[in-house]
């Protein structure tokens, strides 16, 4: 698949393309100069991994992002050969303050240096834009006569539409996602473990180029309510219903986030069809409300009234903006506080439509949803895999 992604998607192009997004919104707000610890945001900058889950954690790593120009990757110091090979950034090795008795002497010195670096890159002012830093950092940074503000109005909205060569690599990891979704359906017998199928997830993911799960939602039988629970050692009975949550870390770091719900044998119930049904229509119908031009406030207004017995058990949002991060804009329900208000659904966005319905108290519960691409047409969904004909 890495042969296949290299092939069919110019990575050159791609981080040109990112890179030109998120300067233009740089430039939009009068930012000279941002500094990104968060592993999607550096990997939208820079295209360079390292550790991904392990660094989210800790502080060592980091890229500093001129308005023109190149960024500077700071790079743990052992992985700068590899970050190498994946970007055209400048990189150095990054200084750290984690691990160290002296915390503040080593905070001190790292933020010296990445004034001395903003200036180099010719940035004047005393803003930085940042989207997170440990408390020494933060302070270090402070101590050097910066005022920081927060970096996520420019990489929010560098990132909500996808560029040609992201549109691309989106189509591409979706066939890896059907593949998925695939392997996990036809696994699932009486007896076969949630973990297990988890462990089918993550093994497609791997041998096809994706690189790691960000949850773990394999739920079955009485676990699949209420939602929020994740996998366990819990055996597949007959009759149950089983769903998963994809949540994939895929090629070159793009999240998957898509939802199936499927039977345990032939024979559901009757109530196990009702709920399944509501699901599916809720979604299909939400679906086809969305096309470019389109404001949240007329979707919220206009989306399809989820039954009143799932509603407090119900899913966060309608739908979100996924990328290498669940992102902005969201759609909330009626009910809640719209947390983009007034946004304009545009081409080239990716959402993530889904919900869960499940009554509070009940046994059973169903997770759908599908990751798709805004069109001039409508809604592309990027892992075209059917909904559960036996349920239906």
């Amino acid at each position: 698949m890495q042969e296949q992604v290299v092939t069919e998607i110019d990575l050159a192009a791609l981080r040109a393309e990112r890179l030109a997004r998120l300067q233009t919104q740089m430039i939009a707000r009068d930012v000279e100069a941002v500094l990104l610890f968060g592993e999607p945001n550096i990997r939208y900058a820079t295209g360079a991994t390292s550790m991904p889950v392990w660094s989210q954690s800790t502080f060592v790593r980091c890229a500093l992002v001129p308005v023109e120009g190149r960024p500077v990757l700071f790079e743990h110091p052992n992985s700068i050969h590899r970050s190498l090979l994946a970007t055209e950034a400048d990189v150095r090795p990054c200084r750290t303050w984690d691990f160290f008795d002296d915390v503040d002497h080593h905070a001190r010195i790292w933020a010296r240096e990445m004034v001395a670096a903003m200036r180099a890159l010719g940035a004047t002012g005393d803003l930085l834009a940042i989207d997170r830093a440990g408390t020494p950092g933060f302070l270090a940074l402070q101590a050097e006569g910066l005022t920081l503000t927060d970096s996520a109005l420019v990489t929010t909205r560098a990132r909500e539409i996808k560029t040609p060569q992201e549109v691309s690599l989106l189509r591409l990891n979706g066939g890896i996602l059907v593949e998925m979704l695939t392997a996990f359906e036809a696994a699932i017998a009486p007896g076969i473990t949630e973990r297990e199928l988890l462990a089918i997830n993550a093994s497609t993911l791997l041998k096809n180029g994706g690189e790691y799960l960000s949850t773990n939602t394999v739920c079955s039988g009485s676990n699949t309510n209420p939602w929020r629970a994740e996998a366990t050692d819990r055996a597949l009975e007959a009759g149950d219903l089983v769903f998963l949550d994809t949540d994939s870390v895929a090629v070159e770091g793009y999240f998957f986030c898509v939802s199936r719900t499927f039977p345990v044998g032939n024979a559901p119930t009757t109530a196990q069809r009702a709920l399944y049904r509501d699901a599916h229509d809720w979604l299909a119908e939400m679906k086809e409300l969305i096309v470019p031009g389109a404001t949240t406030e007329e979707l919220a207004a206009k989306a399809p009234k989820l039954d009143d017995r799932y509603m407090a058990q119900r899913y966060e949002v309608m739908f979100h903006s996924i990328g290498h991060e669940e992102d902005s804009p969201s759609l909330c329900y009626p009910d809640d506080v719209q947390s983009n208000p007034g946004r304009v659904i545009e081409e080239n966005m990716a959402l993530v439509v889904e919900l869960y319905a499940g009554e509070v108290g009940a046994r059973d519960g169903v997770k759908l949803g599908d990751q798709t691409l805004v069109t001039t047409n409508g809604l592309e969904v990027l892992a075209p895999y059917p909904f559960s004909e036996v349920l239906l």
